[in-house]
């Protein structure tokens, strides 16, 4: 769901991980998209975005719980195969099939990240070009990962936090926060 505000022809979207209550005031944050082709994008990719995110914890947990299950069906504990010289990690020279592992592990854990961050640019704050090996590539592929995501990412025209008004105890959904944030605008109309 969007908001086209007509006197300036801006498309905003709501961020509603960041929308909140302080105190008795509602506070709508929001993003502003460069056009519409921007927002379509963003609705084509946004199922594809869920699947994929959801695909990749799912991953990093299964991995995850079968390292703890790989040390304890070595009769060992987490704090036993820990090395003492690398913090966090495990012993490469006493338990190296469990090292390499945790190795895989450690190795796609920061791209759900990295990639989440790269799905929207504004239009003044390019990143840096992800580094993706192909090993990781290949695996972030098959979860559902596609490049142009983050090669061609939905572009923003900036955006900001405004305080809509008072709370008044309503349930807050998305609609909540979209219908506060009309308050504050001109005439405008759903998209």
């Amino acid at each position: 769901m969007a908001i086209l505000e007509k006197a300036t022809n801006h498309y905003y979207k709501i961020n509603y991980d960041r929308c909140a209550v302080r105190g008795l005031k509602v506070f709508v944050n929001f993003s502003v998209y460069i056009s519409l082709e921007q927002r379509e994008k963003e609705k084509q990719r946004e199922s594809k975005w869920a699947e994929f995110f959801q695909k990749l914890r799912e991953n990093l947990n299964s991995q995850y719980t079968g390292l703890l299950a790989a040390i304890a069906e070595a009769g060992l504990t987490p704090e036993q195969v820990l090395s003492e010289s690398e913090e966090g990690k495990i012993d490469a020279e006493n338990y190296p099939e469990l090292r390499v592992f945790q190795d895989k592990m450690n190795a796609l854990e920061p791209y759900e990240k990295g990639i989440g961050e790269r799905l929207f640019q504004y239009r003044d704050n390019e990143r840096p070009a992800l580094v993706i090996p192909s090993v990781v590539g290949e695996e972030l592929q098959a979860l559902g990962f596609e490049e142009e995501w983050i090669t061609a990412p939905v572009l923003l025209d900036g955006g900001g936090e405004v305080c809509a008004g008072d709370y008044n105890g309503e349930p807050m959904t998305y609609d909540f926060f979209y219908e506060r944030l009309k308050t504050v605008m001109g005439e405008t109309e759903d998209c």
